[in-house]
């Protein structure tokens, strides 16, 4: 059977993947495929419309490394192997941007020639052969026009579609039809700039999906990872869903597929309304030991011609299952690195050889990184806390990190272990808490994984810890963390039943202790601020001249840019409204500018409310928050500036790059400005008129503009990229 095979001879090929990141080609051969529940339910789904031709969006959901884009090329492949008529399917892996980008990765995957030819097709069909080429453009375009009536009721779209078949016209067609104004020759037979771009983007790949759904007999798109466009600007407005809705109407009207892939929360982004339209939900499953025993044996029978198991065993299979949780990516890559190790000592791989796989693959951060992560959430969270604090006697290990609840004798643990693989690991974790229970009965344990955890091994875990443990992710770390210290403690309050006055002054001290941190960072920022902006500016005789000039100045002028003038407006308008809420430039500048009278009757009042808002510390940080916030949206905006000078001419996908990693920067600074502080400054803030508002105009005005200074980026992205 297949445990007691014999190890094989060593191959020259290793049969499975080293990264189990599944790619999608034209013509190419598909990875070994396991039939599971969620490709069994897939292919279901699309038989269905290879058979109705009945059009619809099918979601397909999972984590990552789930198998979603396997999938994908799956399906695919299964509908260009249908036997109903002929099919056109497109795979679009959708790029973390906008739909106009979509549409244009859309129409480049097409290509210009093959959409020409789709509509000479429809003008060769015509019954009626018109003597002059205006005419026989003219029937082609009320020809398109009805045709394409279910999906788009704009008129322009049959003109350009049948001016793609000129040579003459044929490329302010196709730039049209990309999403760029129309030239001379469109305008000249009446067609418009589209008013909202994004919309008339997915218009133009419905009206394409209806053309070659109705030349083909069935037309199927594939959408990979189509959250990234949701999730681009965070939570999408109504005009982003409204879109996402008609891009689902327009398929359906034409009767194509649409197949969208993505994460779990792809489906919470939309709004009920828009998931509603959605038909069938494929979610990722599992692999079942069985399915990777099956998985082990067709990749060495495509690599060796033989089906065997070996030099895995059941055993070993489903230990492996079991510590990987049944997911895709983990599984295939760590098959690989058995399967080397196994083939260099000449030996069946092991239980031993499956846990120091995992640990070497999974364990990518240290304790040493994750125990400064804990140092930083404790601090920025203003909790006071010991590290490596020993609780009971001096036989027992000390808790990593201690957070007392002041006198009260109670507190909180932070433990830290690697990954757990084995039930004693498990077991000696649990007497750890009992130990520790023991010694101080008022405390919570929260545990930090650095590494793996299988949900088996997670579950036994949280019913002796009674809090879920905590695996790393760099990506949420701190927010998992700060939540649970944050519901450990009000728990150990409640218990221990603390006086109101006694909360109420620990709360008091922690505020106090997350101000002065946020101080520090604050000075920080600031002062890594002017090294960023000291790296952009090459000619430092040129930034001593721009140095000269008032930044204020330039904010409401718009002078002394590269920049295209609706770029410059966005950092103007967001500087504008800076000051405007913060009132302290306009203040300090009137308080030295005495020679005209409306300034000088200004100047009485400026001085003495500056004097007065400056002897509160609130205020103070406040102000720093506002001008480490100006400093950084200058920063961004020269980064942008030196970016657009040296790129603006056709910029490669690597100076694209550079640009969203501009903007990451700025959002990854401002993500940890406390914003919120800048509503001490109601008292200095003045609008336009120089008059007092009223509350209720000043908090709408607050909430607009943290709402631009959030958004930025995206803003400044979308204007450069159209520009």
């Amino acid at each position: 059977m297949d445990a007691i095979e014999d190890p094989p001879a060593v191959d020259p090929v290793n049969p499975f993947s080293p990264t189990a990141v599944a790619r999608v080609t034209e013509g190419g051969a598909l990875a070994t495929t396991v039939v599971t529940v969620a490709i069994r339910d897939a292919l279901a789904h699309l038989d269905n419309y290879l058979t109705t031709g009945n059009g619809g969006t099918v979601a397909v959901v999972g984590d990552y490394g789930t198998g979603k884009t396997h999938l994908a090329a799956e399906l695919l492949a299964h509908a260009r192997r249908g036997t109903t008529g002929t099919v056109q399917a497109v795979y679009l892996d959708a790029p973390a941007d906008t739909f106009l980008s979509l549409s244009r990765r859309f129409l480049g995957r097409l290509s210009r020639e093959a959409v020409r030819a789709l509509v000479d097709d429809y003008r060769a069909e015509s019954a009626d052969v018109p003597t002059t080429a205006g005419e026989r453009t003219q029937l082609l375009a009320e020809r398109l026009r009805v045709e394409l009536a279910e999906v788009t009721a704009d008129h322009s779209v049959g003109t350009v579609l049948a001016m793609l078949v000129d040579p003459a016209t044929e490329a302010a067609a196709w730039d049209w039809l990309m999403g760029y104004p129309p030239g001379p020759a469109l305008v000249s037979a009446g067609v418009t700039a589209r008013t909202d771009v994004e919309s008339g983007a997915v218009e133009t790949m419905g009206v394409l999906a209806l053309l070659l759904a109705r030349r083909h007999d069935r037309y199927v798109l594939v959408l990979d990872e189509l959250d990234k466009i949701l999730s681009t600007a965070g939570r999408p407005g109504d005009e982003t869903s409204a879109r996402f809705s008609r891009l689902i109407g327009v398929f359906t009207s034409a009767g194509a597929l649409l197949v969208i892939a993505g994460l779990p929360e792809l489906l919470h982004l939309l709004t009920p309304q828009v998931r509603q339209r959605i038909g069938p939900i494929v979610r990722m499953s599992a692999l079942t030991a069985q399915d990777v025993r099956d998985f082990i044996r067709q990749s060495q029978l495509r690599a060796f011609g033989q089906a065997r198991l070996a030099p895995f065993t059941v055993e070993t299979t489903e230990y492996l299952t079991n510590l990987t949780d049944g997911v895709p990516r983990r599984l295939i890559r760590l098959c690989y690195h058995l399967y080397q190790r196994a083939m260099q000592d000449g030996t069946q791989v092991t239980h031993r050889m499956v846990r120091e796989a995992v640990r070497v693959q999974f364990d990518l951060a240290s304790r040493q990184d994750v125990a400064a992560d804990v140092r930083r959430v404790l601090t920025q969270e203003g909790w006071s806390y010991q590290r490596d604090h020993l609780i009971g006697s001096l036989r027992d290990l000390p808790v990593d990190f201690w957070v007392p609840l002041d006198e009260q004798g109670g507190g909180c643990c932070v433990l830290l272990t690697e990954s757990v693989l084995k039930a004693e690991e498990v077991d000696e974790l649990n007497r750890r808490v009992v130990a520790i229970r023991t010694a101080v009965p008022d405390s919570e344990v929260i545990l930090v994984v650095v590494g793996h955890l299988p949900a088996e091994f997670a579950a036994d875990l949280t019913e002796t810890f009674s809090v879920e443990p905590i695996v790393h992710d760099p990506q949420t770390f701190a927010e998992d963390l700060s939540g649970s210290v944050k519901a450990s403690m009000r728990r150990l309050e409640q218990t221990l039943g603390a006086d109101a006055l006694t909360s109420v002054r620990q709360r008091v001290e922690r505020i106090q202790r997350q101000q002065t941190n946020a101080q520090r960072s604050l000075e920080r920022l600031s002062y890594q601020l002017d090294e960023i902006r000291g790296d952009l500016r090459p000619d430092a005789r040129a930034s001593t001249r721009r140095d000269t000039v008032s930044s204020t100045h330039q904010a409401e002028t718009g002078l002394a840019t590269a920049l295209p003038g609706r770029v410059a407006r966005v950092f103007v308008e967001a500087v504008q409204a800076l000051d405007q809420l913060t009132g302290f430039e306009r203040h300090l500048r009137d308080a030295f500018t005495p020679s005209r009278p409306e300034p000088a009757r200004r100047s009485g009042e400026a001085a003495p409310l500056l004097r007065s808002g400056l002897r509160s510390r609130d205020v103070q940080r406040a102000l720093g928050t506002a001008l480490v916030l100006r400093r950084l949206i200058e920063a961004f905006r020269e980064g942008v500036e030196q970016w657009y000078v040296n790129h603006r001419h056709a910029p490669h996908p690597a100076d694209l790059q550079r640009l969203d990693r501009l903007c990451e920067t700025y959002d990854g600074i401002a993500e940890y400005l406390p914003l919120f502080q800048l509503d001490l400054l109601d008292d200095l803030a003045l609008p336009d008129g120089g008059t007092p508002a009223e509350p209720v105009d000043r908090s709408l005005s607050w909430s607009e503009a943290r709402s631009m200074f959030d958004g930025l980026s995206g803003q400044v992205r979308r204007q450069v990229i159209d520009s």
